[in-house]
């Protein structure tokens, strides 16, 4: 009888042990979310109006050109935000220097662990002549947060959250899917531009803008 009471309270406690192992939540994989490809109140798509209001008058503003979208960037001490001209939404927003921090405080200087930790694995690639990683919206698949390291190090130096395209061939290819990103670049018409496409046919109902960006 003892033995048996024995057994039934060893039983007892393995069960006791598999619920409360069961109840201890498993730690969360990294993953990208939507906040991460906003900084202080600024998000890819805003207005240059809602810039303005959020954060004043910059420092500096210049024009530049990316793959044939014409840009308006305006830099704010090491945050530089680049608006698209044509549509006046903001496009591109690069972070340098050691103030920024990202999401559960991603800054210069973090570890590839902590990166994987916090937004998941990712590959290393060359971009711009930068190892990086990149890290595409989950449901714009043309918006990317990139991650720029440290060659030798493998820490974190800089980052960048775009919806401008990353190559040529995605550039051609969000023009021809005619995206959100698209329309807030107008790639569309500076892929008609740059290809040389005859639209002479098409129904004069729906006009076409010719001639993409000035040179």
């Amino acid at each position: 009888m003892q033995d048996s009471f024995k057994q039934y309270g060893l039983c007892l406690m393995v069960m006791c042990a598999l619920v409360l192992f069961c109840a201890v939540p498993a730690e969360a994989k990294g993953a990208v979310e939507d906040a991460d490809f906003s900084y202080r109140g600024i998000f890819l798509g805003d207005t240059e109006q809602t810039l303005r209001e959020k954060w004043g008058a910059s420092s500096f503003e210049k024009t530049v050109y990316v793959r044939g979208v014409r840009l308006n960037v305006y830099t704010y001490g090491d945050v530089t935000i680049a608006v698209a001209a044509g549509s006046g939404r903001v496009a591109d927003i690069a972070l340098s220097g050691d103030q920024y921090r990202l999401r559960k405080n991603v800054r210069r200087g973090a570890t590839t662990g902590y990166i994987f930790k916090t937004y998941g694995k990712a590959s290393r690639q060359m971009l711009d002549d930068n190892t990086c990683y990149v890290y595409a919206h989950p449901s714009h698949p043309h918006w990317h947060l990139v991650l720029n390291l440290d060659p030798e190090g493998g820490f974190l130096t800089a980052a960048r959250i775009t919806m401008l395209p990353l190559s040529d061939e995605e550039a051609d290819e969000m023009a021809l899917a005619n995206d959100d990103a698209a329309d807030v670049l107008d790639l569309g018409s500076g892929f008609i531009a740059a290809k040389n496409i005859d639209v002479s046919a098409l129904p004069k109902e729906q006009p076409v803008r010719l001639g993409g960006y000035a040179k």
